[in-house]
């Protein structure tokens, strides 16, 4: 389904798309709708920040439940996409935004490890940053365009 007059920049207090909702614009860039709420701690977020799956979701409706702060996810998180607003991510409170999950992107933070263009990156333990993927294991959401620039072509679950 395609939905039209998208703010990909938007921040809901309460959601006005379905959690998962996808969105391709005419870039070719592709967003999800999510759910952004950390449980440990508050760990502010901007455009371009990488932010992570929820560890172990608690029911269905979580599928689509994002953190900025790493400790809510995996030993290894898993990257959900950038934010394209600016979060709070106060502990224990939800935010509704897009995350862009394909396509060109700039990350915010400085890409970790030094990637060469066309290096696999995923999301580091640190908070909201893209590191190198050295391991076979490392969950790939992502190749480096430019580490210079910090430019990514994204390819997020």
């Amino acid at each position: 389904m395609q939905i039209i007059g998208v703010d990909v920049t938007s921040n809901d207090s309460t959601p006005v798309h379905a959690l998962g909702q996808e969105y391709c614009d005419d870039a070719g860039k592709k967003y999800r709708y999510v759910k952004l709420l950390n449980e440990t701690a508050t760990v502010t977020g901007a455009a371009g920040d990488a932010v992570a799956y929820l560890d172990a979701p608690a029911s269905a409706t979580e599928q689509f439940t994002v953190v900025t702060d790493n400790t809510d996810a995996s030993t290894k998180p898993v990257c959900a996409g950038l934010l394209n607003a600016t979060v709070a991510g106060a502990t224990g409170t939800a935010e509704y935004v897009w995350v862009q999950v394909g396509g060109p992107a700039t990350a915010n933070q400085d890409l970790a490890g030094t990637p060469a263009n066309g290096d696999a990156v995923f999301l580091s333990t640190t908070d909201k940053t893209l590191t190198l993927a050295t391991a076979a294991d490392d969950p790939v959401c992502g190749y480096a365009l430019d580490d210079s620039a910090d430019l990514v072509y994204l390819n997020c679950v």
